[in-house]
This record gives C-alpha cells, structure tokens and sequence, in this order.
C-alpha cells in the first residue's frame, strides 16, 4: 500500500499574521551515541499554537529575515489549518462533511483517505467515525465526565455500519446518514506538523523541525546527526528511549492524551471501537514514518491493538519503525530502528 507524504507544498496557502513569539536560543542537543560528546547547536526556536496544544517551531542557520519570513509563513498556515479543522467553524471541512453528510474538498479528502488506510493497516484501532463516542468522554470539556455503560452501547451499535464514499473524480466525500460523526483523533495536528515545515522548508529553511503537541515532523537537522527526541514513560515521566531523527514523522500516543480522573479512574483518548473505553494494554506508541502524519495514525491505531500484533505491523511495513511501551512499562522495539536507551 503507497502514502503519499502530506508534507509536500507547491506553493503555501494563508496569509501573513502576526508570531505569538520568536527568539534566539542555544539548543543543547541530546548526547550522541558516539564518545557520549554533548552536542550544542545554536537553534531559533518559535512557540504558538494550535487549538489548545503547544506547537514549537525549531529553525537551522538563517538570517534573522530569513527566519522571520519562514516563522510567520508557518504559523500563518497553523492558522488556516485551525479554521479548516475546527469541528465548530461552520466554514470548515470538518464540521460540513459532519452536518451535511457530502462534500467536495480536496484538502479533507486524501487526509480522510489515508486515515482510512490506515484503519484498515490497523484492523479498525484507527478509527475515524468515534466523533460521538469522543464527544461523550468530554475530551475538549473543562469538567468532563465519562459516559455511562448503557450511553456507550447507544452509541457504539452506529459503528458497526460506519462508513464513508470517496469519489476521487472530484474529491467528494459522502456517508449514508447522520449516526455518527468523523474525528480525525489527532491526525489533524500531524498533518499541521508535516504542513508547517514544508512551508518552513518553502521558505529556505531545509534544517527544521515543527512538534504539535505529540506530533513531530523532522527536516534536516542543523548537524546533520538528527532531531534528538526523548520517548518518556508516561508513568515515570523518565526517558526510556532517545530517538535522533532527519526527514521523518515521529508520533507519540500514550496514556496522557487528553487524560482526566474521574472517581479514582484515568480516562484518556485512545477509545477501543470494540468496548468504547480507552485501551488500557500499553502505556504509549511511538511510531517513525516517511510523514507526521502517517505515524499519528499509526501510533494511535496501534495502541488499540494487542502489543505483539502491533509489533508485528511495524516490522512489516516498510520505512516504518516503532517503539511499544506495555502497561508495566516493558519496551518493546522495532527491528530496525536506531536508538540511544538511558537518560
């Protein structure tokens, strides 16, 4: 199965707006793995966001124009991709596809397309049609609470006839009625990852790296020796693997995702479509991938699914590569990737 990387721009969209900040920094670098040598690289770093989560916008060498330029022309398309997926903007994608049932847009679409592609990798952990069942949870509410047994059986029977038309002729999007609602479960801050940086790359600044939240779309590196990413155990919150990565998408789902306590128990936003509760057999997925946004659909379907057959997807599929965290904290890693283990 082909996915075509969403990072690539021909020409960026949005216009200008004002940076919430920008300045110089001196980035310290993990440890590389070869003499335990620190690595300082000096780095501009911007920080906005999108919706409510943080989004940093690490830079290479320009000039200070330059990074200007390219800062502004990225946090101008988060901006229009906030308005494109806000499931409240009736201007948007997201909510007309939801209110209308069919639409035309070529944007929404081959994101859609591919998410379904992935649910079908994932045997249904992905799964775009929970938009309900999310908002029951109360995910997006400042006192949420969890839906009752009987509410989640209601709203579970729809998911079982769930599904969406793509007419590719012209990029239309069709569902058979109004019993459930598409939720891009994160996909969208991927997606807005891999988008700014292109437009960061757009403007000359190949050595970039833009992290959404969990989501984290690599360029060049400014040393040519990769991004250093840190895998946290979400328990511990201590490092359990360090990553260092170039020109690749890394995701993180894990059991911190919009997570609430409600009368002694965790609640977080990785549903299991069978059950209609949150998955409770690993602690986190991360997932390496061509795009950022590949590897947010795979890490959040993965998660769903039992470890060793989400071991056995991230061996199969090629430039792709994972680390699995089980819920008493045991790693488990791809074959083929390459890590640095320790604090």
């Amino acid at each position: 199965m082909t996915f075509a990387p969403s990072s690539s721009v021909a020409e960026p969209r949005g216009r200008f707006l004002p940076l919430v900040l920008i300045s110089l920094a001196l980035m310290a670098g993990a440890l590389a793995t070869s003499g335990c040598k620190p690595r300082f690289t000096p780095v501009t770093v911007v920080e906005t966001h999108f919706f409510q989560s943080p989004v940093v916008l690490s830079m290479g060498a320009g000039s200070p124009e330059e990074l200007q330029v390219a800062a502004t022309l990225a946090s101008s398309e988060i901006r229009r991709l906030e308005r494109v997926f806000n499931p409240l903007n009736p201007d948007g994608g997201l909510y007309q596809l939801n209110e209308t049932r069919s639409i035309t847009d070529s944007e929404l679409y081959p994101i859609l397309e591919r998410a379904y592609q992935v649910s079908q990798l994932t045997n249904g952990g992905l799964n775009i049609f929970m938009g309900y069942l999310e908002r029951a949870y109360g995910f997006d509410k400042r006192f949420p609470r969890p839906p009752d047994r009987s509410a989640v059986r209601e709203l579970l029977l729809p998911l079982r006839r769930a599904s969406i038309q793509f007419v590719p002729d012209d990029y239309q999007m069709k569902m058979p009625n109004d019993a459930f609602a598409i939720s891009l479960t994160g996909i969208e801050e991927a997606y807005t990852a891999d988008q700014a940086l292109a437009h960061l790359v757009f403007a000359g600044i190949s050595n970039a790296m833009v992290q959404v939240g969990p989501h984290v779309a690599c360029g060049g590196s400014p040393d040519g020796l990769g991004w250093p990413i840190s895998v946290r155990d979400p328990v511990s919150g201590e490092t359990a693997v360090r990553l260092f990565v170039e020109n690749s998408g890394v995701a993180i789902a894990s059991i911190n995702d919009q997570a609430y306590t409600f009368r002694d128990s965790t609640y977080y936003n990785h549903l299991d479509p069978t059950t209609g509760r949150p998955a409770r057999s690993l602690r986190s997925v991360t997932v390496v991938a061509p795009s950022c946004e590949l590897a947010g659909g795979l890490a959040r379907g993965i998660f769903v699914m039992n470890p060793e057959d989400g071991l056995r997807l991230l061996n199969d599929l090629p430039e792709i590569d994972g680390i699995i965290l089980d819920s008493e904290g045991g790693i488990t890693i791809s074959d083929s990737l390459f890590i640095w283990i320790g604090k």
